[in-house]
């Protein structure tokens, strides 16, 4: 978008409605429909995003961290998106699966946040979330559905990622699932044991492919590229919007408070000479 959306409506790319790129491409058909900014709103910071397109657009920012950080993990996972769009406000969560086991990452994004983890609970900025309950809950029923798909033996463990935080504290009480920065996740992964061989995954893999609402998210494909691309222009865009207003409110700030002082100073002696007389 230049604002770059407007190249036109992008044609439905072969990555919608395959489990990837389900909330970049409804946050870029929404956008596309948006009147460019005009110079002054530019100038001033205002955001490129219409109505819609902020409904998503957080969660399309996550989806595309998300996968960027489980592309790091290589050819030795097995990685399963959503399959089916769901609630924008929800985060991005995947099933992966290789060497070390299978585990559902249940992902959800808080920019600029303070993060604290005690026990099974999680403070963001104070605020309790049900992370942990959720992310249990969530693997408990993936385990079932894999029992009942003939794998009984598969455990599906939870795993927390926390994207955009700016501080991970971790609290005296150890958490009973993993709480994990989105950034640190396939670092943490490849250093678990291995449970699986390789031909393990590979027998696994199908099974994983016929989970309900779930599908294996194929290997990298021109439209996938396309499609990041496009929206990380869309991104930039937003960024540097926020950039811009941000100066514009500190700017604000400043000459507000010269205005202030300047008053001050000028009324002061005023204040004296009426006192006096």
């Amino acid at each position: 978008m230049s604002d770059s959306a407007h190249e036109g409506r992008a044609p439905a790319s072969s990555t919608e409605g395959s489990g990837f790129g389900l909330a970049m491409s409804a946050c870029l058909r929404a956008q596309a429909d948006r009147e460019p900014r005009n110079w002054f709103q530019r100038l001033r910071g205002a955001s490129p995003l219409s109505v819609e397109a902020r409904k998503v657009y957080a969660h399309a920012v996550t989806e595309l961290e998300s996968a960027v950080a489980l592309a790091a993990l290589g050819s030795d996972w097995v990685v399963a998106s959503v399959a089916v769009e769901h609630d924008p406000s929800a985060g991005t969560d995947h099933v992966v699966l290789g060497p070390a086991g299978v585990f559902v990452v249940f992902s959800r994004r808080h920019p600029h946040a303070r993060a604290v983890t005690a026990g099974r609970m999680i403070l963001i900025n104070g605020h309790r979330v049900a992370y942990v309950r959720d992310a249990t809950t969530l693997a408990e029923r993936l385990t079932e559905s894999f029992t009942n798909l003939g794998a009984p033996s598969v455990r599906v463990h939870p795993l927390v990622a926390l994207t955009g935080t700016s501080e991970l504290v971790r609290g005296r009480m150890k958490a009973s699932v993993p709480v994990l920065a989105l950034k640190d996740l396939a670092a943490w992964l490849i250093r678990q044991d291995r449970v699986y061989s390789r031909a393990q995954v590979a027998a696994l893999a199908p099974v994983a492919g016929r989970l309900s609402g779930w599908i294996v998210r194929p290997a990298v494909t021109g439209a996938s590229v396309r499609l990041t691309a496009r929206f990380e222009r869309l991104r930039t865009e937003v960024d540097a919007a926020r950039r811009r207003y941000r100066l514009w409110v500190a700017v604000g700030g400043v000459v507000a408070l010269a205005a202030t002082a300047a008053m001050v100073a000028f009324a002061i002696p005023a204040i004296v000479a009426l006192t006096a007389g």
